[in-house]
Order: C-alpha cells, then sequence, then structure tokens
C-alpha cells in the first residue's frame, strides 16, 4: 500500500536567513522555501551526538537520501528590510594567513530576511512503497530538529507517516503552493553520498585553522571546508484545480449555452465574491481583486482565480454545451483554496434565455475526464470560445457595402498580430509557427466569434477563433486574450497526427469506388503542379523521385500518401480524398520541418480539381482530420476499406490467409506500429499462379493505436486503407 512520509517544519520567528548558494536554489524570493537539501542538513544536525552519528540514524539518513525528491509546500513568502553586516572576507591569504589581520580585510554583507505567515509550516512529502523501519526512525530524528537554515533561524518539527488520503488532506488544507519535482534544474536536494560529504564538510570546518611550520617561521593558515555533494531538482508549481459541475435539483446535468459564456463567469464571480465578503469583510479589498478582477493591476496577474467555463468536447457530434467549470488557483495566491471550494459550491449559475429559467447550481466533483481534455499538453490549438482582441480593427458599417478582399486580408494580419501578442501576455515561450484566424467556428456544433459579444464587455469586431501550431508541445489549459479572466479565450487540444488532411467532395460529384486510381493519379498530378519549384522540379516529397529522376532510395516511405474514402462497405461513393504525409503513415520516416511547411502549402494551394471524364471539383478546401475521425482513431480495432496487397508473392502449396497473415504484421512492424493481436482474414484473393494475394482484413491491437493505416504494396494509392472500429462492431 502506498504511503507518504510527511515532514512539518515551523519557524519561530515568521522569518528565514537561510539564502545560500548551494543549498537554496528555488525560484521563489530569497531561496524561499527551504531546499530539501537543507532540511536534510538540518536532519543530520539533529540526529548529531556530538562528532558522531548513532548506527540506526545513520541508517535512516542513508535510506532518505536514496529517496526521490521531495514535494514541498509552503505560503508566500515577501523581503523583508536588509541589514548591513561587516564580516571578514575569505581572503586571508592577501594578510599572510594571520587570523590576527581579520579585521583589515572587512567586508559588508547584507541580510535579507523572508517574511511568511509563521503559522503555516513548511510540508515535505516523500512518496514511499511501503512503510520500512527507517521511516519511523527519520520521524524520531525530525522531532529533535531545532533550526533550519542559520542558526537564527529556530525551528521545530513533526513527522509522520500517512496514506494517500491523509496526504491529500494534509495538501487540500494547506494555503500554500504545492511544488512539484521534475527533471534537471537548480534546487538542491539530498543524493546518494550526501551523508558522507557533510561529515566531511563538518570535520573539515572543525580543522580549518591549521598550524603550518614551526618555530618562529610556524603561522595559521585557514583552510576551506569541502563542498556538500548534492543533487539538483526543477521543481514547478502548478494552480490548485477545483472542479465543478452544472447540476439541477434532481442530480442532472444542467447545460449552459456556450455563447454564453462571459455571462456565466461574471455571474459566478459575483456571487462568490459576495459569500467570501459576508464571512471576511477585513478582507473584502482583497476578494475583490482578486477573485471579481475590480481594481486589479499587472501585479495582481499572478494571484488572480480564473475560472473557466469548460464545454463538452471530444467527439465532432458533441454540442459544446457548457457542463462544467474549472476553477484555477494561482501557486502565489493568497485566498486559500477551501475558501474558494466553498465560495463557489452552491452557487446559482443564473438564468437561461429560455423562460428565465435557473440553469443549475455548482457542485464539487472529482471527475476530471472532461478537465483533462484541456489540460492535456499539445502542440496543436484551436479556439472554442474566441479571443478577445485589443488589436482587432473596429468593423465597417455593414451598410458602407461589402468588404474588400484587401480589407479582410488587413483585419486578419491586424487579428493574427493580436494572438501573438496574447501568446506574450499570457507567458506561452513555446514559438507559434502558424496562426490561423477566423469569424468562423472550427467545431460543427461552434458559434461565430461574434455571437460570444453578448453579456460580455467586448464588442463583437475584437472577437475572434484562432488555431495555432507551435514547434513543441504546450501545457493547457490554454486562455489567451483579454477575456482570459471573463470566461472567453479558451482553446481546446487539437490532438491529430501531423500531415493529414481531407478534401470534401460535393454531393453532387459521385464517384464510384471502380474509378478510385483514375481519381488519385489525377490527384496526384494536381500536388505536383503545386510543388513544381522555379526550376521546374518537384522534390521527393510529392513525387517520390529524387533530383534525378531516379526512385527515392531512402529505405523508408519518403512520399505522400493517397487515398479515396468512401465510408464502410464497397457500394459507398468516394466522399473525400486524402492526403497523407509520410512521417504520419510511417512512424520511422524522419521529418524535417521544411517538409512540414511544404506539405501545408501545397495542401492547402489545392482549389480544384480537373479529373477527366469524373468531371471537374471545385471549390476544395483542405481540413485537417483531426483525433476522433475514423481514419486516425485511436482504436484498439481497425477494419479494412480497400484491400490489401501483400507484399510477397503466394508460392505453390501455401496458404494465402497465413501469408497475409504474416505479411500485414511484419508490414506493421516496419512502419513503426506495434504487432496486431489478432488478425481477422474477411476475404482473400489470388491470382490462378499465385501472385501476390489481396484481402480484405481486420486488426486488433494490445493497445490503443493512432492512425492512419495505409498498409501493403499500393497504400500510396489508397490501398490497405483502415477505419476505426468500436469494440463492439
Amino acid at each position: 500500500m502506498a504511503r507518504s512520509l510527511v515532514i512539518a517544519v515551523w519557524l519561530h520567528q515568521g522569518r528565514y536567513h537561510g539564502e545560500d548558494d548551494q543549498f537554496d536554489e528555488f525560484d521563489g524570493t530569497g531561496g524561499w522555501p527551504p531546499s530539501p537539501a537543507r532540511l536534510f542538513q538540518a536532519l543530520v544536525a539533529a540526529a548529531a551526538r556530538g562528532a558522531s552519528l548513532l548506527s540506526e540514524d545513520e541508517r535512516a539518513l542513508r535510506w532518505l537520501e536514496e529517496l526521490r525528491p521531495p514535494r514541498v509546500v509552503a505560503v508566500t513568502g515577501r523581503r523583508g528590510s536588509a541589514v548591513k553586516l561587516f564580516v571578514p572576507s575569505n581572503d586571508l591569504d592577501s594578510k599572510g594567513g594571520d587570523p590576527a589581520r581579520a579585521a583589515e580585510i572587512r567586508v559588508a554583507k547584507h541580510w535579507c530576511p523572508v517574511l511568511f505567515d509563521s503559522s503555516q509550516p513548511v510540508l515535505y512529502v516523500w512518496d514511499l512503497e511501503a512503510e520500512v523501519p527507517e521511516s519511523q526512525r527519520v520521524c524520531e530524528v525530525a522531532a529533535g530538529l531545532y533550526q533550519l537554515g542559520r542558526g537564527i533561524d529556530m525551528a521545530w518539527a513533526t513527522a509522520q507517516v500517512v496514506g494517500e488520503c491523509e496526504v491529500a488532506a494534509l495538501l487540500d488544507a494547506h494555503p500554500g503552493a504545492v511544488r512539484i519535482p521534475g527533471g534537471a534544474g537548480e534546487t538542491a536536494v539530498p543524493r546518494s553520498g550526501t551523508l558522507d560529504s557533510l561529515v566531511r564538510r563538518y570535520v573539515g570546518r572543525r580543522h580549518r585553522l591549521r598550524t603550518v611550520g614551526s618555530g618562529q617561521a610556524a603561522r595559521q593558515l585557514l583552510f576551506q571546508p569541502p563542498k556538500a555533494l548534492l543533487g539538483r531538482s526543477a521543481y514547478d508549481a502548478p494552480p490548485r484545480r477545483i472542479l465543478l459541475e452544472l447540476r439541477r435539483p434532481d442530480g442532472g446535468f444542467a447545460p449552459f449555452p456556450l455563447t454564453l459564456a462571459a455571462s456565466l463567469t461574471s455571474n459566478l464571480l459575483a456571487r462568490a465574491t459576495a459569500r467570501l465578503q459576508d464571512s471576511l469583510p477585513a478582507r473584502s479589498e482583497q476578494f475583490e481583486r482578486l477573485v471579481r478582477g475590480r481594481g486589479a493591476g499587472p501585479a495582481d496577474l499572478r494571484q488572480r482565480v480564473r475560472l473557466l467555463p469548460t464545454p463538452s468536447i471530444g467527439s465532432s457530434h458533441a454540442d459544446l454545451s457548457i457542463r462544467r467549470v474549472l476553477l484555477e488557483v494561482p501557486a502565489d495566491c493568497p485566498i486559500g483554496a477551501a475558501d474558494l471550494r466553498w465560495a463557489f459550491a452552491g452557487s446559482d449559475a443564473g438564468d437561461t434565455e429560455a423562460g428565465g429559467a435557473s440553469s443549475g447550481r455548482l457542485v464539487p466533483t472529482n471527475d476530471s475526464r472532461m478537465a483533462d481534455r484541456f489540460v492535456a499538453p499539445a502542440s496543436s490549438y484551436r479556439s472554442v470560445t474566441p479571443l478577445a482582441l485589443s488589436t482587432a480593427p473596429r468593423r465597417r458599417i455593414a451598410g458602407n457595402g461589402p468588404r474588400s478582399v484587401a480589407e479582410r486580408i488587413r483585419e486578419e494580419d491586424r487579428a493574427v498580430h493580436g494572438v501573438v501578442q496574447a501568446l506574450r501576455h499570457a507567458g506561452v515561450r513555446s514559438r507559434a509557427w502558424s496562426v490561423r484566424v477566423q469569424k468562423e467556428p472550427f467545431h460543427r456544433s461552434g458559434s461565430m466569434a461574434g455571437s460570444f459579444a453578448k453579456g460580455s464587455r467586448f464588442a463583437s469586431h475584437a472577437l475572434w477563433h484562432a488555431e495555432l501550431e507551435f514547434d513543441e508541445a504546450v501545457a493547457g489549459p490554454l486562455v489567451l486574450g483579454d477575456g482570459r479572466f471573463c470566461g472567453l479565450g479558451l482553446l481546446e487540444p487539437a490532438i491529430r497526427p501531423a500531415g493529414v488532411v481531407g478534401f470534401d467532395l460535393e454531393d453532387r460529384c459521385r464517384v464510384a469506388p471502380s474509378d478510385r486510381l483514375v481519381l488519385l493519379r489525377c490527384l496526384r498530378r494536381a500536388l505536383m503542379a503545386l510543388a513544381r519549384e522555379a526550376d521546374d522540379r518537384v522534390g521527393r516529397l510529392f513525387s517520390g523521385h529524387e533530383t534525378d529522376g531516379a526512385p527515392g532510395g531512402s529505405g523508408h516511405h519518403s512520399h505522400v500518401f493517397l487515398a479515396a474514402d468512401g465510408g464502410s462497405g464497397k457500394a459507398q461513393a468516394i466522399r473525400r480524398l486524402i492526403v497523407v504525409a509520410p512521417w504520419a503513415a510511417d512512424r520511422r520516416t524522419r521529418r524535417a520541418w521544411s517538409d512540414v511547411r511544404k506539405f501545408d502549402e501545397v495542401t492547402h494551394g489545392l482549389g480544384e480539381l480537373v479529373a477527366g471524364r469524373l468531371g471537374r471539383f471545385d471549390h476544395l478546401m483542405a481540413q485537417p482530420v483531426r483525433e476522433g475521425d475514423p481514419l486516425v482513431g485511436p482504436a484498439y480495432v481497425w477494419v479494412g476499406q480497400t484491400d490489401y496487397v501483400a507484399s510477397r508473392n503466394l508460392k505453390p502449396r501455401q496458404d494465402a490467409a497465413e501469408i497475409v497473415r504474416a505479411d500485414v504484421t511484419a508490414e506493421c512492424l516496419r512502419r513503426g506500429l506495434p504487432a496486431p493481436s489478432a488478425v481477422n482474414v474477411l476475404s482473400v484473393a489470388s491470382g490462378p499462379r499465385g501472385g501476390r494475394p489481396t484481402a480484405r482484413l481486420s486488426l486488433r491491437f494490445a493497445v490503443a493505436v493512432r492512425g492512419p493505416l495505409l498498409l501493403g504494396r499500393d497504400s500510396h494509392v489508397g490501398g490497405g486503407l483502415f477505419h476505426a472500429a468500436h469494440e463492439d462492431e
């Protein structure tokens, strides 16, 4: 059973002077809170009996230094007034090593304590797999702790080994920020060998002054003690998240219209602020600034509470109604998370547009499945509620006639600039290499950007939907724009394999599956025409050939895959064309950013397709194929939509079905996919003299696999295309 070792340290005077270049390197104020290495040093001092350690104490401390770095919980500290003290520097060698001349090398040293609420302890939480005798011994050692930091930082501690529920309760009740370790960083932590290095340092400090020489030539020299051997870890203090749901009196969800997100946020913040002010009138001004946002300035941004109405997402058929609310409490917020949960719980969401009926009340919940969709890191995002951009130009009056193309381009350019500014204001450091803005929603159940202006303080012309692509994954929830504290500017991760786009065909242009190859040949010629460079060459990405005309010889699939998708069944007409980048179909293919840009440039430049006797397809638009689409899944079961062609010939007296099973398993491994746990051959065919067998297959994997799946000999022209299937299909 999982357990945790919790050491709680109280500092008597609410002051901390322990800032040190070696031990305290949190990114907080003045080395606050004390690092785990500083606590370990204090525990060694508490366990020492003169110049020695008891064997059981030594064994317990060696066990502690081998553990992973602990979580650290502490309230926010602030710098106090600095005090200037004159002390001898460590440059006695310049005075011949004579201690009597120490007064000649005195230098000014500033001591600046960190001030904090002394009624709240600093918590150090080590996660254990199980309780062991050494953990109880560490608790006994912690009871003898008498200082933490410098000699004037008097302290005392308690320690206990508790279960997961008790730890969660302690962290929830503590008003401070929870700092979580992870990766390489600068905060000092104990490591294997730290105890021995502290013992050597102690011995070295006892013998810093040594007599060198004898007789009249004897003199005393100052030797620096060896440094302690410490590890380094990065610490992050994420905001605390409180999950709430909109529920009716009968317990069912009370969905709220997405376009009224700003109105919902304003109502809930006002009600919670009033409830806190009635309970604690002395802090009314603080609640008004940090909860409701009135009178807040730039210095309050890191402490302001943020309320995010989270619509239901995850499916193309989701209605995007607001059923849940995510409350983010920054690590530096002086208002306790428990107080905020109490203030918002039970709040009436207000009246809906339909009949003025109450839309429900907020109820705390532990169900984080929907919130996790917004929190998950991603490199591609798209807005659910529009961004309020201060740089957006005012729209022309409709009576002046329709806007020209040049005016629309200028508006979009200003909006893109506003998105870049919004990223900077939100502290997003990753570079957005693609920013797309529009008034229309990206989700089929979404709403026009201007429709969110009702109930907000923003004009409709300032609201824009945006889609962003980053160089690296950005952790959510991502909220941008001037309305990020007002319920607007929420973006959802667009998790999809890079380089998969589709072109929907008009319903009147029905193409039979038998014409698939003809249509794809025309598509390939059109893409190659758009990819042609100034020197009349077409790169390998779209041609499949080297610059000298020879077939690509990289050993991997290095050119695009084309497919015609008509849905399930052989009788379905082709409904859309699919273009898949090689790195999306073959996971072992290396992706270059120049190819990514070229792929997007060419696919988005295709607006029409002339396909000979099949007709002309106008108004084509490249649409990214996103998660949840049958082409990309993810799913455990994949059903073939076109015949799979084996990569090797069938020999006499060989079973065609078995050959296909072995061939598709090897093909999956070559593409960087896991081997299927089961291959169901729905149908199989081969020529009278063998040849390559073709089969319609169903694949089952032990883990959920993300598509697209284009496998087999003719996969570059749509062969071996699979769709994600549900478990019951």
